[in-house]
């Protein structure tokens, strides 16, 4: 999420900033939700477009259980970009495995281990340092009972976040 803000978020970046976006969007997404389903309210467009912060592409289970209704759950693979990106030949294997591509060459392996990231932060906020504290525990406590789901869904409790 924090990420998200810094990548596309132009002028007067700050911690500070990006908590009182959160709130602002947490504040107007609850506000759906007293009217409207958790579904409607994810894909509201127009909603989507007021939040100063996308709150809405971390709630994965939502689109995953819809995903679910079209594919079998053995056609969607799941994975956490920082287990990808602390380990990109372990997860390229599975990939790999999972599209049934056959194994990864030495020579593919070295290839995709040797790319830089695309979406990496910019020199210029790296000095911004992390979000605040309260921000972090205010969007964990949001996005929880949806992360838990996730969990289940999965059978995988990494998606439970306990350790970010």
């Amino acid at each position: 999420m924090y990420s998200d803000y810094l990548y596309f978020a132009s002028a007067n970046k700050s911690a500070e900033d990006f908590h009182e976006k959160v709130a602002e969007s947490l504040q107007l997404f609850e506000n759906c939700m007293l009217d409207y389903s958790l579904r409607a309210c994810v894909y509201n467009n127009t909603l989507n477009n007021a939040m100063p912060v996308r709150l809405q592409v971390g709630l994965y289970v939502v689109y995953l259980l819809d995903w679910l209704t079209v594919f079998d759950k053995d056609q969607i693979l799941v994975l956490r970009l920082e287990d990808h990106a602390s380990n990109v030949k372990y997860t390229m294997h599975m990939v790999f495995q999972f599209l049934d591509l056959g194994p990864l060459s030495e020579k593919q392996e070295a290839l995709i281990t040797k790319s830089p990231a695309s979406n990496t932060r910019r020199p210029e906020d790296r000095s911004l340092g992390p979000m605040l504290p309260t921000t972090k525990a205010i969007l964990r406590d949001f996005y929880r009972p949806f992360n838990t789901k996730l969990a289940q869904v999965l059978f995988d409790d990494a998606f439970l976040w306990k350790r970010t």
